[in-house]
């Protein structure tokens, strides 16, 4: 008979702990980096679900994509960002990239774009009016020695004290992940490109 009565103190002393907990946390707010790298699907998408909650909430958002070519293909979060600026959202989106190095064969070039794309992200960075940037596929830029690790370390934080920063993409410098308040790594445990299985609208891009 008295087991039901320990359970519910047991839960309420959780409650409580949790509120508390909850409430001494209250104050400590923070503009975040957060960080997205691993070999498995959802970092960009990761990304951008922050994107979207953030102009959920009327919050500024810029977003730039390094590496990724918008002559390429289709992507969809890209084009939906776009729709979404030109219906009145506050979101700027730049794609500023030349492809994939083994595509553009020109690594002077390459490494031209992506330290452009960096000023741009820079420019977001350091405007007070902008509540997050996205540095899609930034990773990827440093791992094939486009950018300087402490330039892009520096411009990370020049940010404003409430402004939040992610980076994506596979194969992130142990420097970021030391500096970055959340890290996620997705692990990939089956790909339909395993199976022979393209990438496909709606899913890849």
């Amino acid at each position: 008979m008295d087991k039901p009565d320990k359970t519910l103190e047991r839960l309420q002393k959780i409650k409580a702990a949790k509120d508390k907990s909850h409430q001494d946390r209250q104050g400590n707010e923070k503009g975040l980096y957060i960080l997205f790298t691993g070999l498995g699907k959802g970092k960009t998408s990761s990304a951008m679900n922050l994107v979207y909650r953030h102009l959920a909430h009327d919050r500024a958002v810029a977003v730039v994509q390094f590496v990724k070519n918008s002559d390429a293909y289709p992507d969809g979060d890209r084009i939906f960002l776009t729709k979404l600026r030109d219906n009145g959202f506050p979101v700027k989106i730049h794609t500023l990239g030349g492809g994939f190095s083994w595509e553009t064969q020109n690594p002077q070039q390459d490494r031209e774009m992506a330290n452009a794309a960096l000023e741009q992200a820079k420019s977001y960075l350091v405007d007070p009016d902008i509540s997050l940037v996205v540095l899609d596929e930034v990773h990827i830029a440093l791992k094939n020695a486009q950018l300087d690790l402490e330039v892009v370390l520096e411009v990370i934080r020049s940010r404003p004290q409430l402004c939040h920063v992610v980076t994506t993409g596979r194969y992130a410098p142990q420097a970021l992940i030391d500096e970055a308040d959340l890290v996620t790594e997705m692990t990939r445990v089956k790909h339909p490109i395993s199976q022979g299985i393209p990438a496909q609208i709606g899913i890849e891009f």
